[in-house]
């Protein structure tokens, strides 16, 4: 399967100026209307929604989603394993004194 890459310019029609399906209209009243509306309604929800949060512990946090903490202690096992992995790799390859952080 080919790799393609949907960052290349290349790949996409030219969407500059003249070649904008935009180019030269300008939405109605309505529109616009209706475009502030929507702005006025998600920024209401985002403050309510800032409002309501009130401020959890980390204990908190993983009492109620033991997931969460399964995923934690994988996630250490992992970075654990990894900064062994580098120590004994220069020890192998560099002769090298290292000091491992305690």
């Amino acid at each position: 399967m080919d790799n393609i890459n949907v960052n290349q310019t290349s790949n996409r029609p030219d969407r500059r100026g003249a070649n904008n399906p935009m180019y030269g209209r300008h939405h109605s009243a309505i529109t616009r209307q209706k475009q502030s509306d929507a702005a006025i309604r998600r920024n209401q929800q985002y403050k309510k929604a800032l409002d309501s949060q009130h401020h959890v512990t980390m204990d908190e946090f993983l009492s109620n989603n033991p997931s969460v903490k399964e995923y934690i202690k994988v996630l250490a096992n992992k970075i654990i394993k990894e900064e062994i992995d580098k120590c004994v790799w220069q020890i192998q390859h560099q002769n090298q004194r290292i000091s491992i952080p305690l």
